[in-house]
Formats: C-alpha cells, structure tokens, sequence
C-alpha cells in the first residue's frame, strides 16, 4: 500500500524533521500545507527537501494558509488540499510531532480495512515522561483516499476528523477510541508512534489549550476559557483526577528514537532563538 503523509504545518521545527527521516524510507510521499512559520520550520523544510527527500516531501504554500484555530474555512482548506495533492492509496494525518518508533511495519499494513489506527505513546515534559492516563494510545489516522475522503472539524472540536463522504454523507460523528460505530472497517496498522505532544513551553501548551476549549464550548466567556486552560492537565502537568479526568505521568523505560541522535546537530541549527 502507498501512502502519503499530509499534515497542516505552522511553527513545528523542534520535531518536524525527526518525524520525516523517521519514515522517508517507507511512505510514498509526504505533503505539508504550511502557514507561515517564524521558529525555522519553513527553512527546515527546504533543507530537508533539497537534501534528503527530494520530490518526495511536497510543500503547499498558499496565502490562505493561516490556521488560525477558530477559523474551520482555512484549516479545513489545508487537510483538504492535502488529500487532493495526494497519489498514494491512503492518507496519513501524521503530525510534525510524531515519531514512529518502528517504521518497517508500514510496508506490513494488510489490505482490506477502510481506516487503519496507529498505537501511540504520548509524552510531557521530557524525552522520558509519558502521559500514562488521560492520552488515547490509538488514533485512527490513517484512511484510503476514496470514497469521498475529506477532513472536518474545527481545531480539538469534538467531531474534527476525517470523514468518506460517499459512506457517512453529511454526518460528521467522531467516536474517539471506540472504533465500533462507524460505518467502515478500522484496522490496527502496527505502527508504534512516539506523541511528543506536550514538550511545548507553558505559553503554547496554554494558548493551544484555550483554542481547544474555545472550540469545544462556544458559549463560554474568555475569562472562564482562560481559568479552566490553566487548570487543565494539559497545561499545567501534573497528576490530576477531576473535571479533565484521570491525568498521570509516569517515568518510562522505552528508548529515546535513534533518528534525534543521528540529526539533532543538523536540525538544530535551523531553531530560531527565542521563537522555537
């Protein structure tokens, strides 16, 4: 099966180039709408392109390209876009912060299901602190590009996912982890992925929690948004059982992926001081 890598790109230079050589190898192609980005991202990029990829790594760039969270018109514009440029026989929504940790199984994936899941770890903090409760460890992200394949959703919305529009129509339903309901087959693909979602500094970690929030619940007047982002286990990284759920972070003994020693040197100097 080919399969084509797409994500939205904005500020992502601290993990985007590790999350490409971790599967350049394996996947047909892979292709980024990017929004202008001020942390190195966009030079990364082009460094990688030139260097190591080739025509292999696509990169959109068009004006409308903002993603800003609260406007769904121009970040489902990117993931759409993406689709359409796509020439693999699936699609992958695997974000800049991803690292898969055993890239063979890729060329493993079995024909037959509609979608296919990946396995995830995620981590806060550090290279070692996984989110052992209150993180999904799979993610159905991975869907062939037919039957009118498209993406929805405003940014952390509770029905922001992909979506075949010749099966679901206008429904727009995400079920999470429970793969049951939907109208297709999920497959578990293999994959084992490393979600260094929360290695963010405190300030994006925050302003991409009251994003979610706002998103989630509309109504809600800013103070309220900004008080319940501060709290959120999210944010604030700490062991937590209430209102979010069950938050615990934990130690873990799993190697760091070898692809951050053999180019950390490299990547790192395309970090711009004080914005990355």
């Amino acid at each position: 099966m080919k399969i084509s890598v797409i994500a939205p790109v904005k500020n992502e230079v601290n993990f985007i180039g590790y999350s490409i050589m971790a599967v350049l190898p394996q996947i047909h192609e892979i292709i980024y709408a990017l929004a202008p980005s001020m942390d190195g991202t966009d030079e990364l990029l082009d460094h990688i392109r030139e260097k190591y990829a080739s025509e292999k790594l696509i990169l959109l760039r068009k004006p409308e390209y903002d993603f800003q969270t609260d406007d769904m018109r121009a970040y489902n514009e990117a993931f759409n876009d993406c689709i359409d440029k796509a020439t693999g026989d699936a699609v992958w929504f695997l974000h800049p912060d991803m690292i898969v940790r055993n890239p063979e199984a890729i060329g493993e994936i079995k024909d037959g299901a509609m979608a296919y899941w990946t396995n995830l770890e995620s981590y806060a903090r550090d290279f070692k602190t996984r989110i052992v409760r209150g993180r999904a460890n799979r993610w159905k992200n991975i869907h062939l590009r037919k039957l009118g394949l498209h993406y929805y959703g405003r940014y952390g919305s509770q029905n922001e996912d992909f979506y075949h529009h010749h099966i679901t129509g206008l429904s727009h339903h995400h079920h999470g982890e429970d793969f049951r309901p939907y109208p297709f087959e999920i497959a578990n693909s293999g994959i084992q992925v490393n979600h260094y979602c929360e290695l963010k500094d405190y300030k994006r970690r925050f302003e991409k929690m009251k994003a979610c929030l706002k998103n989630l619940y509309p109504g809600w007047e800013e103070g309220r948004i900004e008080e319940m982002a501060s709290k959120h286990p999210r944010v604030t990284l700490e062991d937590s059982i209430g209102e979010f759920g069950i938050f615990e972070f934990k130690i873990s003994d799993l190697p760091i992926p070898k692809v951050f020693a053999e180019f950390a040197s490299e990547f790192d100097a395309f970090k711009k001081v004080g914005v990355a």
